[in-house]
């Protein structure tokens, strides 16, 4: 998935963050490269992804 310097400035607007023009370039390179790779892990794995609980960000301090 190719993302261009001007849908990396739309995304960042919606969540009112501010990207230097001289940074947009990298930014879409970095976020063009995840998101590829992140169709590749997809495809690999398939349904298995959605057999499984994902890991919470925040590890909860109270015992399950």
């Amino acid at each position: 998935m190719e993302i261009s310097k001007d849908d990396v400035r739309n995304l960042a607007k919606t969540i009112g963050l501010e990207i230097p023009d001289g940074d947009l370039n990298t930014v879409a390179l970095r976020l063009s490269g995840l998101l590829a790779l992140m169709n590749e892990v997809e495809k690999d794995l398939g349904d298995e992804m959605d057999r499984i609980d994902p890991i919470p960000p925040v590890y909860p301090r109270e015992e399950f």
